[in-house]
């Protein structure tokens, strides 16, 4: 790790001045396989490296990790389209999905340096099934009822998406133990995360037992960036879509 450092350095040191200069040029799935932080996975064809000078609300100005001059993209169908997630300025890590008839045009642009960060929503509680019954029977107490209405509290739970892919869980894990009249919904424990063909993939390990065998495989999840600012995140996930907001 300690040889990798000052080659990083020569990177962005690299990216400045080739920002600064005037050269210029004109099915979203993923297996569940261990995710590295430096190796492009095969059939990704998402293009990352840094926003540079001259960006605008036509063009985006980009230049690849890959190496070369900065290489100059048409955006205005995904302005439109509102395919732009997140504000870019210069300087910034982004990721580039190009449209697959026009090496020129860009389809997706989205500012990683913003996606970056913790992310939470308000998630409800819900009742018990055997508190459900009870209260359609209408056996149910003062007290219960008071116990019930103190315990439907917002739990802000989420994930925090950081450097070199690695994703962490936020909120309050409850254990939703018989005693507890609500339950709250899981928390997943999420610990890597990436772009894979403009979605965002986030993982957790699970622990799978067969043949008196245990075993971690890692369990993705699907999103599409619908919105991204500075504050807020929207993500379309296969059963519905979540709205997030900033947490420092």
């Amino acid at each position: 790790m300690k040889k990798l450092i000052p080659f990083i350095f020569l990177i962005f040191a690299f990216s400045a001045i080739s920002c600064s200069s005037n050269k210029t040029k004109q099915n979203k799935t993923l297996t569940n396989d261990s995710i590295s932080s430096t190796t492009k996975f095969e059939g990704d064809s998402t293009l990352y490296g840094l926003a540079c000078e001259g960006c605008t609300d036509s063009v985006l100005i980009f230049l690849s990790f890959d190496g070369g001059d900065p290489i100059t993209y048409d955006i205005i169908d995904a302005v439109q389209k509102h395919r732009i997630l997140g504000r870019m300025t210069t300087g910034d890590w982004i990721a580039v999905v190009l449209n697959p008839n026009d090496s020129t045009v860009a389809d997706e642009v989205i500012n990683l340096d913003q996606l970056k960060g913790n992310w939470v929503y308000q998630a409800m509680p819900v009742l018990r099934n055997g508190i459900k019954k009870e209260l359609n029977s209408k056996n149910i107490d003062e007290n219960v009822d008071s116990i019930i209405q103190s315990s439907m509290k917002p739990n802000e739970q989420g994930f925090a998406l950081k450097r070199n892919n690695v994703a962490e869980p936020i909120g309050k894990k409850y254990s939703n133990q018989d005693n507890s009249p609500v339950v709250y919904p899981e928390i997943k424990n999420y610990t890597e995360w990436r772009i894979y063909n403009g979605a965002l993939i986030l993982s957790q390990k699970q622990v799978v037992r067969q043949d008196k065998k245990i075993s971690t495989v890692l369990e993705n999840d699907t999103a599409e960036i619908t919105f991204l600012r500075k504050d807020s995140l929207r993500l379309k996930f296969k059963n519905g879509t979540q709205g997030y907001y900033r947490k420092d």
